[in-house]
């Protein structure tokens, strides 16, 4: 009998049956809930009719509970039984529909997908629950996918195909998974054992099963002296579940679930399986819906076969979260980690992610954090990434090892062509013979399953493929940092060539979070020099942001029904940081009638404000602080036809709206060289995923907008003039208002998009009078330059990039900075600087960015180095102005120009002010630190404020970018 690799397949799925040689059908009934989910005993607590195999079941995002009975004949018992159950579907691993079975005391046991169907049957009835959830399938070939919200009203989605009781033969099932894996050794490695695998199939079509085993075992030739040193793959079961994406959180929840009692099963049935799962919130979650599942959760992270890895609250977004939210990401996940399972996760474990700024190694370490765990640089749409085993320098000068897993997968099979991806891909092997393999189907999919651990075990040690041993993430690392010394160094970002379109799409989400991040940072300063405790109020508050910083979340790639929970979600935390604020700032301003400033920024602010009674107002209060508002002179700003003038700044533009002249009277040198602030309008049509790419083609078709409706001066006042622009086009409209203050080199565009396009990019473009190969971007914790121009294929691969609150074109002597309150795309080429403002993807979201935005950003000529960092820290935190008659003060006081406060926080433990601080200008030097709350001890420690040094005084020496925490107590 000879056979082809290809036609030994269709003889083994010919042969399937084998494995449940007799069966039984189930008696099955069901209760239909097209609406939100019930708990398990509401949910069971009503009458359940008959259903019979064959029916349809599911509208859209509703549930069916299925009650499945059936006894086991008589001739079966004393042997294996299972319960089948195929809920429906299709084939999407990681979708489709799910299930968690349930005891009938209502105790989850296990989840069900077409992965996972079988449902051990140990005594001689069955009697269980199954929670049938009707998730859609993603319809992965079309742009367009209408999931906008709840839709409980539509026909059923899935048909129950199977619920029967089957009798076991593993003996078959076991040499169906050594052909299967026989057949990919012969398709992969050029015929390797094909004459074996031949003559098994033939001994089994005899029924001379052992010998047919014997036969697949010889084709397996174990691993010899003559390989060398070998590879070595330490192989870890995950279950890589996103937070929200194609579902809502709610759901996850439930995936969580499913996949958590699946990997309880499957540590009882394999000895040697081993199981990693991250994201401290899907814990928190088992613990408040499962409490007897976490309760077995925590027994096996007790054993040591069960490993908390991460140690982050989710798996999010590492571009956009402020460093301060990448903090509290650490923070809080390690210390739930610590504080419920006993275990201190030492890694970052975020294989999904969409780059990796540079200033996380430096997070990472402060916070007790080793090493990065990743694969998402795989993905990179120009250069391939030269590095698998590495040393990760961040731009501080903090290195962490870091591993990109070569298979190029988070969610392993434990197939042959992964296992020879792996070591054919592996870039380090000649300083490190150590890979790691994260193996098991994510989101829905359950996680690891048994066979996957059979498929494990008979490819331990096979010649060829590299040796096989189930283990763990923290073993796996400590093997590699035993080869550390020899590798090889990255220093930098790690930038995703790819999913550029997330630094803009879902402009909402971006900006609530900026807006909840800074409110956040206030309510605990002010909360600490009030001296209230408020911490019980925000931690929450900063758990609830830190959920929606998840990278399917913040980056505008889940569908729309996650931007309704989290729209709510973030009007949760801005209202309860806000709530705070003004309890702090009331006992701050104290009683009284007069106005009172309060400046949350880093540093001190002389600005024009309007004061209640008395108009625009120029005013100064300093860093971190408050102060009565008392009236400064200024020289007047003037407007006339086409121009204005603060005396610092002139500012001239045509009959189209375009400003054709910024001169800077102090550096005696224009700033513009072309037309500016001119919007463009691109076709952005990505060739593959909407919502996260912008593809390079986008540049090749562009509008300018230089249509104008209407202009005329909004504002002329002494101390600040404005002009106002009226622009539509297509199906949309531009209004903005142009605003110069005394004294002040920020010229400000406050902006009102109604946005009605499809699949339209919207950019807004300054060329200025400033040449240099490189510009300067915001990052967390201060800033990293990028090229300007494309001499290589990696400064192509660069046309859309990631900054926060500004980006800066300086040449020796002089600068133009672009700074903005909300956005976090650029792109600058030669001496065009440009930031993105809005995309119009319909995939996964077709609403997304459709609606009203309101938004600010500014130019910034500056003579010099400049104040780049406190002018973008001024356009994103206004001081605020209430009603008192207080003294001035400050939270704290920093001697120093060019630090950045990050936190001002009561410390965890209760007993203290902890006060966090950053070199942000790249420079070195020492800065001294008051507080202010009386305190006798100062101490430097590391992110979860364990001390790491007690100091003679509140002074430290910091190097550029430097990051430090100071306990006060």
């Amino acid at each position: 009998m000879a056979f082809t690799p290809a036609e030994a397949r269709v003889f083994l799925r010919e042969k399937e049956g084998a494995v449940y040689p007799e069966r039984s059908p189930l008696e099955v009934s069901a209760r239909h809930l097209p609406g939100e989910p019930l708990l398990a005993a509401e949910a069971v607590n009503a009458r359940f009719e008959p259903f019979a195999v064959g029916g349809e079941w599911g509208a859209m995002w509703g549930t069916t509970w299925f009650r499945l009975r059936g006894e086991v004949p008589g001739p079966w018992r004393g042997r294996e039984v299972v319960a089948l159950v195929d809920l429906g579907g299709d084939d999407v691993v990681g979708f489709s529909a799910e299930g968690l079975v349930w005891s009938t005391d209502l105790q989850p046991l296990q989840g069900l997908h077409h992965e996972h169907r079988e449902v051990p049957v140990p005594g001689v009835e069955a009697d269980f629950y199954v929670e049938a959830a009707a998730n859609p399938i993603p319809r992965w070939h079309k742009k367009e996918w209408p999931l906008l919200a709840p839709d409980y009203s539509g026909p059923p989605l899935y048909t129950l195909r199977q619920a029967e009781l089957a009798l076991v033969d593993r003996e078959a099932e076991a040499f169906l998974l050594e052909a299967e894996i026989a057949v990919e050794i012969a398709e992969w490695m050029d015929g390797r054992g094909l004459a074996e695998l031949e003559r098994a199939l033939a001994l089994f079509g005899e029924g001379k099963l052992a010998e047919a085993r014997a036969c697949l075992g010889a084709a397996r030739k174990p691993g010899g002296p003559g390989e060398g040193r070998r590879h070595t793959v330490t192989a870890v079961g995950h279950a890589h579940i996103d937070t929200a994406w194609l579902w809502p959180v709610r759901e996850t929840r439930r995936k969580v679930a499913r996949t958590f009692a699946n990997q309880l099963r499957l540590l009882e049935d394999c000895p040697d399986h081993r199981f990693v799962a991250s994201q401290a919130v899907q814990y928190l979650w088992v613990k408040e819906d499962h409490p007897e599942l976490y309760r077995r959760v925590r027994e096996a992270v007790r054993s040591g076969r069960w490993e908390p890895v991460g140690g982050m609250w989710v798996e999010p977004d590492a571009n956009l979260p402020c460093g301060e939210s990448l903090v509290r990401q650490v923070v809080h996940g390690k210390r739930f980690f610590l504080r419920e399972l006993g275990v201190e996760a030492r890694e970052l474990w975020i294989p999904d992610v969409f780059g990796y700024p540079a200033s996380l190694p430096q997070i990472a370490s402060q916070a007790g954090v080793d090493a990065l765990v990743t694969q998402k640089m795989s993905w990179n749409d120009t250069n391939t990434f030269p590095r698998s085993s590495f040393w990760w320098e961040g731009h501080d000068g903090t290195r962490i090892l870091a591993h990109f897993p070569p298979a190029d997968t988070y969610n392993g099979t434990f197939s042959v062509p992964e296992l020879l991806g792996d070591q054919r891909n592996f870039k380090d092997s000649e300083r490190s013979a150590h890979t790691l393999y994260p193996y098991g189907h994510g989101d829905g999919g359950g996680g690891p399953t048994r066979r996957m651990v059979e498929r494990a075990r008979r490819l331990a040690d096979v010649e060829g493929l590299p040796r096989v041993e189930i283990g763990s993430l923290r073993g796996f690392l400590d093997a590699l940092r035993a080869d550390s010394a020899t590798l090889k160094t990255w220093v930098g970002e790690l930038y995703l060539e790819y999913h550029r379109g997330t630094y803009t799409t879902h402009a909402d989400v971006k900006l609530a979070n900026r807006r909840a991040e800074e409110a956040l940072r206030q309510a605990e300063m002010w909360s600490v020099a009030a001296g209230l405790d408020t911490a019980g109020q925000t931690e929450p508050l900063w758990e609830l942001l830190l959920l929606n910083q998840f990278h399917d979340i913040l980056p505008g790639s889940g569908i729309h029904w996650v931007y309704e929970d989290a729209a709510v979600d973030h009007a949760a935390v801005l209202g309860g940081a806000r709530q705070v604020i003004e309890q702090a700032q009331a006992v701050l301003a104290g009683p009284g009638d007069q106005p009172m400033l309060f400046n949350p920024s880093s540093y001190d602010r002389r600005e024009v404000l309007d004061l209640p009674g008395r108009g625009p107002s120029l005013v100064s209060v300093g860093a971190c602080g408050w102060a009565p508002a008392e009236p400064l002179e200024a020289d007047p700003v003037a407007v006339g036809d086409r121009w204005m003038d603060n005396g610092v700044l002139r500012v001239e533009w045509d009959s189209s709206g375009l400003l054709r002249s910024v001169w800077d009277h102090e550096a005696g040198r224009e700033a513009l060289s072309g037309a500016a602030n001119l919007f463009q309008l691109h076709e952005d049509q990505p060739k593959a995923f909407d919502a996260w790419d912008v593809d390079r083609e986008y540049l090749d078709r562009c509008t300018d907008l230089t249509g104008l409706d209407a202009s005329f001066v909004a504002e002329s006042h002494p101390l600040r003039a404005a002009v106002r622009f009226e622009r539509s086009f297509g199906r949309s409209r531009i209004t903005q208002v142009m605003r110069l203050a005394a004294g002040s080199r920020r010229l400000e565009f406050h902006t009102e998009v109604d946005w009605r396009e499809d699949h339209r990019f919207l950019k807004v473009a300054f060329p200025v009078a400033v040449r240099s190969a490189r510009a300067a971007y915001e990052i967390q914790h201060g800033w990293v330059e990028r090229p300007t121009v494309e001499n290589t294929s990696w400064d192509e691969a660069r046309f859309e990039v990631c900054a926060h609150r500004w980006a800066d074109l300086s040449e020796p002597g002089y600068g133009v900075a672009l700074l903005n309150d909300c956005k976090y795309g650029y792109d600058i080429r030669s001496s065009t600087m440009r930031l993105s403002l809005l995309r119009a993807p319909t995939y996964p979201d077709p609403l997304a960015d459709r609606g009203r935005h309101r938004f600010t950003y500014a130019l910034y000529p500056h003579p010099g180095a400049g104040r780049v960092a406190e002018e973008a820290e001024a356009l994103n935190l206004p001081v605020a102005v209430r009603r008192g008659s207080g003294e001035a003060g400050r939270a704290v006081r920093l001697d120093r120009e060019g630090v950045s406060v990050e936190a001002v926080k009561p410390a965890y433990d209760g007993g203290g002010v902890v006060v966090r601080i950053c070199e942000v200008r790249g420079s070195r030097g020492p800065v001294s630190v008051e507080v202010c709350r009386p305190w006798s001890k100062v101490q430097r420690t590391d992110l979860l404020e364990r001390p790491v040094e007690t100091l003679a005084a509140p002074t430290v020496s910091l190097r550029p970018f430097e990051l430090v925490t100071l306990l006060f107590s």
